[in-house]
């Protein structure tokens, strides 16, 4: 007889169960749905949960479309992780412009918008990759001193406002260019605020490309550098990332960290030649050139040799060779910098001679040209300039500018 009342009871609670479950309230979260679909799971002992299976189905499908959606800049994560993914939503139209070079259409780059305070008072600007800039007549075309920022507005609208390149720092250096807006068309526009780069781990760009807009989420933080920021780069194709220097470079509350100034290529002997890292100048050196702006072009910031040895220059000075120079004064090693500063073969020279004391600098000053349209910055214009020399003392850091007469050329 017990055991009839048994078999009856279990019945009933097979008859039971799935009611009350359906007479629940449905949980508001997901993490609530998830919760109750595993707790039936480990009842069954198992056996595996219809509802569970579901949901998993579901989230994959979700994944995958989402994937699908944002497979040209968020390639790195896996269709479970992209459905929690919180995407940024996309930018004012009035916090980013293009600029095009007169002398080749085709040749277009990005812009971005901050503000910033200067002895208390907030001021907005632009900013450009230095690299962006026209060089000089005849030569490589580029962003004129003063151009046009184009706006692209909503409904395929356009605004252009008058735009001007008040200070910069060299390509070699910094690339980074400061841009001046009329006063009247301030209230038009959408600044970012500056930011600093902390403990992010990604971070996310926007600019402008020869197809429009194009948003690049995960970048990966793959060094931080009190002069460098270097991330991932999603997007591939080079194609694709035509025209984004310049870009806005932001952290997860929307603060301008960066600007973006380009992209490296793996191993050149690599038959895929993909980008392996991609290169964003610290915003905080912005302020630096609002400084030069107001102080006639005046402006003193300190280079990194390494993480130990830092040279003061000023924001339009360009290192264009050094000399290692032993306690006497004796030649150790000259280099020539072609273009960028190589701070890891300083490295290696320093380590093969550990008895060098001094590093004998010299430097170029860029400055616009005679027409006041360009920034000649190569060889044939090198030649016509005058050098500082420095004399850097490799072990107290203190730094001493030559006077003419005792700057041999190198």
């Amino acid at each position: 007889m017990k055991h009839w009342i048994t078999i009856f009871s279990c019945c009933l609670l097979a008859i039971g169960l799935p009611l009350r479950l359906c007479a629940q309230r449905t949980p508001k979260s997901g993490k609530q749905i998830l919760r109750a679909a595993v707790s039936r799971a480990a009842k069954n002992r198992g056996k595996k949960s219809t509802v569970l299976q579901q949901l998993f189905d579901s989230s994959k499908r979700a994944g995958k479309a989402l994937a699908a959606l944002s497979a040209a800049t968020v390639p790195d994560l896996p269709a479970e992780k992209l459905t929690r993914l919180s995407l940024p939503k996309a930018p004012r139209p009035e916090s980013l412009f293009q600029a095009v070079s007169p002398q080749d259409p085709n040749l277009k780059f990005s812009g971005t918008v901050f503000y910033t305070y200067h002895k208390g008072k907030k001021e907005i600007y632009g900013a450009i990759a230095a690299h962006a800039v026209s060089t000089y007549r005849g030569a490589l075309p580029g962003i004129p001193r003063r151009f046009e920022a184009i706006f692209f507005l909503p409904q395929n609208k356009i605004k252009k406002i008058p735009a001007e390149i008040v200070a910069f720092s060299p390509t070699s250096m910094l690339d980074i260019a400061l841009v001046k807006f009329p006063a009247k068309v301030e209230r038009f526009l959408r600044p970012y605020p500056l930011g600093r780069l902390e403990n992010e781990e990604t971070l996310y760009s926007f600019g402008y490309n020869h197809q429009g807009l194009l948003p690049v989420y995960n970048r990966r933080v793959l060094q931080n550098t009190p002069y460098s920021i270097r991330t991932s780069m999603p997007v591939k194709d080079k194609k694709n990332r035509s025209g984004l220097c310049g870009g806005a470079v932001l952290n997860g509350k929307k603060q301008l960290v960066g600007i973006h100034t380009g992209s490296s290529l793996a191993l050149r002997k690599a038959p895929s030649r993909e980008p392996v890292c991609a290169y964003a100048t610290p915003s905080h050196y912005l302020n630096s050139l609002v400084e030069a702006y107001h102080n006639a072009g005046k402006a003193v910031v300190p280079f990194y040799l390494d993480d130990q040895h830092t040279l003061r220059l000023n924001i339009d000075e360009y290192i264009v060779s050094y000399t290692l120079l032993d306690a006497w004064g004796i030649s150790l090693e000259n280099e020539t910098v072609d273009f960028h500063f190589s701070r890891s073969a300083l490295q290696k020279q320093l380590k093969k001679f550990p008895q060098a004391k001094f590093l004998r600098i010299y430097t170029h000053q860029l400055g616009w040209n005679k027409q006041n349209t360009s920034l000649p910055i190569y060889p044939h214009y090198e030649t016509s300039v005058p050098k500082r020399t420095y004399l850097y003392h490799l072990h107290s850091g203190k730094q001493y500018r030559l006077p003419k007469f005792l700057a041999p050329l190198p």
